[in-house]
């Protein structure tokens, strides 16, 4: 019942990130105001003032559009003709990807390799956070699968 409004929410949320990541490659600076205040807010590094290449920001774009399809896949909004068991695996993968960055974010040793404020700041209260959520709604979605067993001896 909740698997189809938390896989569009999802999706809506990877979609805008991803769109967000792909303005970023072709220059756009939104929400700040120059290059160099968008780097130090959404790549963090010590010293940083320039964004990354073009070529790195589509590359991320493209994986998070592809799991926001993902997201829809797994909701049942979209059906793809490969095993039910390769989506259940893409979904378990999904939830460790972004429940692992999650928690890395919040580490000390992550924190030391990207100081930059606002960076810093946006990740220990938001970025982090709301990519741990996301990656929790991977799993929801994944165990609320019709065809999940709970008898992995089964899978077939």
């Amino acid at each position: 019942m909740l698997a189809p409004i938390l896989s569009i929410t999802m999706a809506g949320i990877l979609t805008i990130a991803g769109l967000l990541h792909a303005l970023w490659g072709f220059g756009v600076t939104f929400p700040a105001a120059n290059e160099q205040q968008l780097a130090r807010m959404v790549v963090g590094r010590r010293g940083i003032t320039k964004m990354p290449s073009t070529a790195s920001c589509l590359f991320v774009a493209a994986c998070l559009l592809a799991f926001a399809f993902l997201a829809l896949v797994l909701g049942r909004h979209v059906t793809v003709p490969v095993s039910k068991w390769l989506v259940a695996a893409a979904g378990a993968g999904a939830a460790v990807i972004f429940m692992g960055r999650g928690i890395l974010g919040v580490l000390p040793a992550f924190e030391q390799a990207l100081p930059e404020q606002p960076f810093l700041s946006l990740n220990r209260r938001f970025y982090s956070p709301l990519i741990f959520l996301l990656g929790v709604g991977f799993a929801l979605l994944t165990l609320a699968l019709p065809y999940w067993s709970w008898r992995l001896g089964l899978l077939g």
